[in-house]
């Protein structure tokens, strides 16, 4: 499970060789996995795995990376020159607004056809 090896380090200290590392570091690179989970399986400590992680070169650390979002151009229509229009019916009873109506003269029209029926 654990490869031992690499120089350097103190006596008794694990070392660990890059390809183990990156093995880790493409397992907690997971997103269906925890680097808790991972550590645990290796019999690593979590904060060892994300400094792994962390210590991976730029271009493999953005190589993983979705694309940043871009903005595109957009072009909008003008508008055509047709005005609103508000259809308003109860029973047989029908009223177009055509443009903007007046509030006041929507409510009035609106009370008139609650009351009509």
């Amino acid at each position: 499970m654990m490869e031992v090896s690499a120089p350097g380090r103190r006596r008794g200290s694990r070392n660990y060789t890059q390809e183990f590392r990156e093995m880790v570091v493409a397992q907690a690179n997971d997103p269906a996995r925890s680097i808790a989970d991972v550590a645990q399986e290796h019999g690593l400590n979590a904060n060892m795995v994300a400094k792994w992680r962390r210590e991976r070169s730029p271009a493999q650390s953005t190589a993983l990376l979705p694309a940043p979002e871009s903005f595109l151009p957009v072009q909008i229509a003008p508008s055509s020159k047709q005005q609103p229009a508000i259809t308003v019916e109860r029973g047989a009873v029908r009223v177009r607004f055509e443009g903007t109506p007046d509030l006041d003269v929507l409510r009035v029209v609106l009370a008139s056809l609650r009351d009509a029926q």
